[in-house]
């Protein structure tokens, strides 16, 4: 079965192509003119639909599985995030899509064996940095596991994959294949 995993963001849609291995991978980045947040969901909602359709007539893709907006400490981003979300979805199902399954982060980098740091590894990261701010080092450690994932993708397929939102979108699309969610 053909499918199509996505990381969105508020400012890009990184996605994979999964047939019977990985078949594409790319990114879109949405270019926002306005800072309203209902202007920028109308552009992500034109320009990822019409990615979308594309892939769906190129790969015959008509399921995805998305990563599901992540917890924020502030609501406006947790609701900015969910919007755009929103229109990602809305224009996927207009494009083609007949099915979406969303995904925690933790579900799918816990799958391919990048789970949280434990605190052993969180201490060393403060003591290999000891004048780093608590803001530096929660910083750095989402770095160190982005570039985990991008480790894992980059050695499963023999690639140099450098961005880590396409990363995430082939590591996403890696659970779903292997773990059969999509089933």
């Amino acid at each position: 079965m053909a499918f199509i995993s996505v990381d969105a963001s508020t400012n890009s849609m990184a996605f994979a192509i999964f047939t019977d291995t990985l078949s594409a991978w790319g990114k879109i980045i949405y270019n926002h003119d306005s800072k309203s947040i209902y202007d920028k969901a109308g552009t992500i909602g034109k320009k990822s639909g019409s990615t979308v359709s594309a892939l769906i007539e190129r790969f015959n893709a008509r399921t995805m599985i998305i990563e599901k907006p992540i917890f924020a400490n502030s609501p406006m981003t947790a609701s900015n995030l969910a919007l755009t979300q929103g229109a990602l979805v809305g224009a996927s199902f207009m494009g083609g899509i007949h099915r979406i399954v969303g995904t925690e982060p933790i579900t799918w980098q816990s799958y391919i064996g990048n789970k949280n740091l434990t605190k052993a590894e969180k201490e060393q990261i403060k003591l290999d940095n000891p004048t780093q701010s608590v803001n530096w080092l929660k910083v750095r450690q989402r770095e160190l596991r982005k570039q985990r994932t991008m480790d894992y993708v980059n050695n499963r397929f023999s690639l140099d994959i450098t961005d880590n939102d396409v990363g995430d979108a082939i590591g996403i699309a890696c659970y779903a294949f292997d773990s059969g969610v999509l089933k």
